[in-house]
């Protein structure tokens, strides 16, 4: 059966952080099997918990970009301080989410990706990484 630390800390990296079983083997550092590990996840169903932690968090996401939509349209018309407030706080939670990108971030990535991998970019690349 397994140590019940160990299973649920291998839940948590599965469900919760999205790792993968080679990572989690890794992680755990032998304290568990590959085979204890996939039977686990059967037995648990932690795909399908995976998919509605996945499903939830973006149903709050899309719940956030709404209010946030509805703040905006009325801060235009008063100057209240606490809806800036809430504003601010609302693009606070919506940065730490990895599927939200505001549109200048969206930009420069779109540029970046343009780029490809140019001499410039692989000596910037390898300046970064400690290469040169």
């Amino acid at each position: 059966m397994g140590d019940p630390a160990v299973r649920e800390k291998a839940k948590e990296l599965f469900v919760e952080n999205g790792f993968g079983i080679d990572t989690i083997l890794t992680v755990l550092d032998g304290e568990v099997s590959r085979k204890t590990l996939y039977n686990w996840r059967k037995e648990d169903c932690w795909g399908e918990l995976r998919i509605l932690r996945l499903k939830k968090q973006q149903t709050r996401r899309e719940r956030l970009e709404s209010l946030l939509d509805k703040l905006i349209d009325e801060a235009e018309t008063a100057t209240n301080p606490r809806l800036i407030f809430s504003i601010g706080k609302i693009i606070a939670a919506l940065r730490t989410s990895s599927a939200f990108e505001f549109t200048e971030e969206k930009k420069e990535k779109e540029e970046s990706v343009k780029k490809g991998l140019t001499e410039e970019n692989l000596k910037e690349l390898e300046k970064k990484l400690g290469v040169l």
